[in-house]
């Protein structure tokens, strides 16, 4: 059996998810998801379960086992390969692939981010398939969707949120400036024809006016809110193409684009750390772009 410690928002639950998957599906085992870290009170963001708004039906459970790992995970850390003998698998640096996991058997429990496609790039089309929503799209949602089809839509996120107002995520994640986006910008108006931008963002009421779309149509999606703020990644993913912020939000909106031909533009620097940014290139999927 493989458990999955789960933790951080959507974004990172999904990566956490594809993981595990692909561990389970190599092992040819079960897989289940502990939400013990998601009630644990700590200085980081309050988090909870996100993974059912997708089509997946996974038992959840709170093991000792989990508990366990959480509580001594600085000791797991400093011996990690000690630790992997008895199946307790931890990351280093949540987007550095870890190839033991290519080794490791029997009952896995793991705990990190596992923030790389490299993962489960072999089981994409399960990823795909799991990553469905349950809900289908209603009222402005449903009719903004039918038009992102049809033009040359192109998503561009902004994240600001708690990479301003929390202590422990300005200290590791850039703030993407508005240089990066309007560069973003000219590259997607330099290879698509008749562009029309849709921004989706925490903060729309700094971002209108801060950033130059150069004159092409632009739209503000701020309706969804609260519980359906995941609506935006699914409008997101819609888009012909994508400019992503530091944020694997819309990350994952880029990567569920199923668009052949789409552009995708990200930021060259997503951490404060230049160690972490040098790993960016085996981040971020094929034909990506960097900018």
């Amino acid at each position: 059996m493989v458990t999955l410690l789960l933790s951080g928002g959507l974004g990172n639950q999904m990566f956490q998810y594809a993981a595990a998957k692909a561990l389970a599906k190599r092992l040819d085992t079960s897989l289940r998801i502990d939400t013990y870290s998601l009630t644990k009170k700590t200085q980081a963001t309050a988090r909870a379960y996100e993974l059912d708004i997708f089509n997946i039906d996974v038992p959840l459970v709170s093991s000792l086992r989990g508990k366990c790992l959480i509580k001594l995970r600085p000791y797991v850390q400093q011996h990690r390969a000690f630790f992997q003998k008895f199946g307790f698998l931890t990351d280093t640096y949540a987007i550095l692939y870890q190839p033991v996991i290519e080794t490791m058997k029997g009952n896995i429990t793991m705990s990190g981010y596992f923030q790389n496609e490299r993962y489960f790039n072999n089981i994409a089309s399960d990823i795909r398939r799991d990553f469905t929503f349950r809900k289908p799209l209603a009222d402005s949602n449903l009719s903004l969707s039918e038009r992102l089809k049809r033009i040359n839509s192109v998503s561009v996120h902004i994240r600001r949120g708690d990479y301003l107002s929390n202590k422990s995520a300005s200290a590791n994640f850039i703030t993407c400036d508005s240089c990066y986006y309007e560069k973003a910008i000219k590259a997607i108006a330099e290879n698509v024809k008749t562009p029309e931008f849709f921004v989706f963002s925490d903060d729309h009421d700094r971002v209108r006016g801060n950033i130059s779309f150069a004159g092409y149509p632009v739209t503000f999606i701020d309706w969804n809110k609260g519980s359906d703020s995941y609506i935006d990644m699914q409008l997101m993913s819609l888009c012909k193409h994508n400019i992503i912020a530091n944020s694997s939000f819309s990350w994952w909106g880029a990567w569920l684009n199923a668009n052949t031909e789409k552009i995708v533009i990200a930021p060259e620097k997503w951490f404060q750390d230049n160690k972490k940014n040098a790993l960016l290139d085996n981040f971020y999927p094929e034909g990506w772009r960097k900018m």
